[in-house]
């Protein structure tokens, strides 16, 4: 086992607009939670700003007698989630009612029911809401003012407010206006309306080949979460050719991956080569964690698989299952007290005991990324969320 003494992350976030401050007061705070449950030291440093939309903070890793020095790589994009994060209610609905129709016509909600039904529910529970609350409220009020004239009116109104209410208290839990906004995004990206994500996409692509050109780096890790793990896979792609001739190794770690959704529609023709690229791959390690009660991903669904490819003799992506029930507080796994938000983002938090699955060993620790996990076998036989004929593909 070769012992990784300096490493280099790069790390794209989810479709959050909540910047680097966020996620690097989480890191910080979640690292110290997690040294003291797996019994290493862990030491985040301060961030600086060290090129356009890239920041930087040190680690510093000590475990089993040795030493590991990380540059962890922020890199940002939320300014591009603020440009098109829609505030107004009325237009968050009438964009989410729009990217829906259009996933709908695609067949990408149809896709996304067959191959994990936690997402699908997931991914159409925002329209549902809307357009349920609409034909609700708009019964009552017409069915009281019929019934009872004024008064009925009045008090159809008022069982409407009641319904605002159970909506409010479901956003609470689900997050809806999230998905939407997410949803919203996909359709743009599908468009090509986002240039300014490609160009952002490029720019990480020559940060990360520069990267891999230093010959004082054991191991690169691009890791991306949720959204991110889309991003993820367009810099890696940009970057194969690089990799080949690299001293450190390039490693792909993506968390609660949820490439599908924008995956299947059909003008998204450079993602899915992208993912058929990096997949095929045998150069690279990557990594896929996924959780089957996190409803807000495609659980052990490798992408490649689904976009159509069926190249067997391949090693990418290895799926992994991250086990939420063994690394959560029972009290805040169970059904009744799942937080929605808290439970996608449980990837890039701390665990409540020793795990082989631990984010800050994977990104700080003595191990490459395939060497750590090359233990456990990839899940591919996992068909539980699955529905017709997506049982059958492995």
């Amino acid at each position: 086992m070769s012992q990784v003494r300096r490493r280099l992350v790069l790390y794209l976030s989810g479709f959050d607009p909540r910047g680097v401050r966020y996620y690097h007061q989480l890191y910080r705070n979640e690292a110290a939670k997690q040294a003291e449950v797996s019994g290493y030291r862990i030491d985040v440093g301060k961030r600086e700003r060290i090129a356009n939309h890239v920041l930087r903070w040190d680690v510093r890793f000590e475990g089993d007698g040795e030493s590991v020095d990380t540059e962890y790589l922020y890199c940002e994009w939320d300014d591009i989630v603020r440009h098109f994060w829609v505030k107004s209610p009325i237009e968050l609905a009438g964009v989410t009612l729009t990217a829906s129709w259009r996933a709908i016509r695609a067949g990408v909600f149809t896709k996304t029911f067959q191959w994990s039904w936690p997402a699908g529910v997931t991914a159409t529970m925002p329209v549902v809401v809307i357009l349920g609350l609409i034909v609700l409220i708009l019964g009552m009020a017409a069915g009281g003012f019929l019934l009872f004239g004024l008064w009925g009116l009045l008090g159809g109104v008022a069982l409407g407010c009641g319904t605002l209410w159970l909506a409010y208290r479901l956003e609470q839990k689900f997050n809806l206006t999230w998905v939407g906004r997410i949803l919203s995004f996909h359709e743009r990206e599908e468009q090509s309306r986002t240039h300014m994500l490609d160009k952002r996409r490029d720019a990480f692509g020559e940060l990360l080949v520069q990267c891999l050109a230093r010959d004082d780096i054991d191991e690169v890790v691009v890791a991306g979460h949720s959204y991110g793990a889309v991003l993820a896979i367009g810099v890696v792609a940009r970057t194969l050719e690089a990799a080949k001739t690299s001293d450190a190794k390039l490693s792909l770690l993506t968390l609660g991956q949820t490439i599908m959704w924008l995956a299947w529609l059909p003008g998204a023709t450079a993602m899915r080569e992208e993912i058929a690229a990096t997949a095929e791959a045998d150069h690279i390690d990557w990594v896929d964690f996924s959780a089957p009660p996190d409803g807000a991903c495609f659980a052990l669904v490798d992408p490649y698989t689904a976009i159509g490819g069926r190249q067997t003799d391949r090693k990418n992506p290895k799926l992994l299952n991250a086990k939420f029930h063994e690394i959560m507080k029972p009290q805040k796994f169970t059904r009744r007290n799942r937080d929605w938000m808290e439970l996608h983002f449980q990837y890039i938090m701390a665990t409540v005991k020793r795990s082989d699955f631990d984010f800050f060993a994977i990104t700080a620790g003595q191990q490459t990324l395939g060497e750590r996990y090359a233990h456990r076998p990839s899940v591919r036989d996992f068909t539980r969320l699955r529905r017709g004929k997506a049982k059958a593909l492995r």
